[in-house]
């Protein structure tokens, strides 16, 4: 009886580090994550940016999924031109045994498609390390009608540590008020098996994300007015057979920023009897002298209730230093993406 009970749980934990390796992390406060979100993004700030980012999903399994970024981009703006750096660490499963440690190099150009109109494409290049501690588990020569023997394992597994470069890529398409973006990554595909499985490829993950800003007060000349606005958003994210959208807005009414989505696709199933169907996510954030701090909430809505999940955890602090500008060159700058921010805006780019 003990020794099936240890089976099931053990199936489970490697059914989901599998599945992890075939997903990558997600963030829910996605727009305070906006390297991660979209090549494109970088040097899209008022000038440099720095932001760290905090997600722990599911505390209340033991099998903890826990995800680190931190990412700082700055605006060349002489070369119409953003360059970004970021260090990201995933850990995964019991004990975060599986554990996967990146860093990307970011470049973006904005073209300027007419006075309205602009597009901003960018490239990402990343070097992964990823890891897996076998210790942490327990297999089945180590389980008996007891429960667990204590003993080693005498099952053999080959291979530990892995490293690969990634190549990822993205656009962004933007008015005043609406903007689009595609991204694609891991375009080169690499192979992502610690175990020494050969050709274990990363499936491309594709995201499309959009939304239009509603501002609720007008701007008086170039004076900076705090910002009132509603912006819906959706992003869609999907890679090998998992897909998911992320559909919500925010509010924004200087200095406190709120928003609400809800995440899942309950029309389709990723199995017979398997709902799309994840969480709402609820956020709440404050903006004062050039610090943003966020926090979000998702409350799960699937079969992993939250009392056995204890949902999931999110904090993201960004800070941008800005440069004054010249009034005479406002006017020649590029124009701000409108996606949900702390900012300062000007009438007249």
């Amino acid at each position: 009886m003990f020794k099936s009970f240890y089976f099931f749980i053990i199936l489970g934990s490697l059914f989901i580090a599998n599945s992890s390796f075939a997903q990558d992390p997600q963030f829910s406060q996605y727009y305070n994550a906006p390297l991660y979100l979209n090549p494109a993004f970088a040097g899209t700030a008022e000038n440099t940016r720095a932001i760290l980012n905090y997600r722990n999903q599911w505390p209340g399994t033991g099998a903890s999924f826990i995800t680190y970024a931190a990412s700082l981009d700055h605006n060349i703006e002489s070369y119409r031109s953003g360059v970004g750096l970021m260090v990201k660490r995933d850990k995964q499963g019991n004990n975060g045994a599986l554990v996967s440690t990146d860093i990307n190099l970011f470049y973006s150009y904005e073209v300027w498609l007419s006075s309205r109109w602009t597009f901003r494409p960018g490239i990402q290049l990343g070097y992964t390390n990823r890891t897996i501690d076998y210790a942490s588990y327990v297999f089945g020569d180590q389980l008996d009608n007891s429960g667990m023997t204590g003993g080693a394992s005498a099952d053999a597994f080959t291979g530990s540590r892995l490293n690969f470069l990634d190549v990822s890529a993205g656009g962004l398409f933007y008015d005043d008020h609406f903007w689009l973006g595609l991204a694609g990554f891991h375009l080169n595909r690499p192979n992502q098996s610690v175990t020494g499985l050969p050709d274990v490829k990363l499936p491309v993950k594709f995201s499309i994300h959009s939304g239009y800003k509603f501002f609720l007060k007008k701007w008086n000349g170039t004076r900076y007015i705090p910002e009132r606005s509603f912006t819906p958003t959706f992003n869609y994210k999907s890679q090998g057979a998992f897909d998911q959208l992320d559909l919500g807005a925010y509010l924004t009414y200087d200095p406190v920023m709120f928003g609400l989505w809800y995440r899942g696709i309950p029309v389709k199933n990723y199995a017979s009897g398997l709902l799309n169907n994840e969480s709402f996510i609820l956020m709440a954030g404050i903006h004062f002298n050039g610090i943003s701090f966020a926090y979000s909430f998702d409350l799960p809505v699937s079969k992993l209730s939250l009392g056995n999940s204890y949902g999931a955890h999110e904090i993201s602090l960004i800070y941008e230093w800005e440069i004054p500008y010249d009034k005479r060159k406002i006017k020649k700058r590029g124009r701000t993406i409108p996606c949900p921010k702390f900012s300062k805006r000007y009438q007249n780019y």
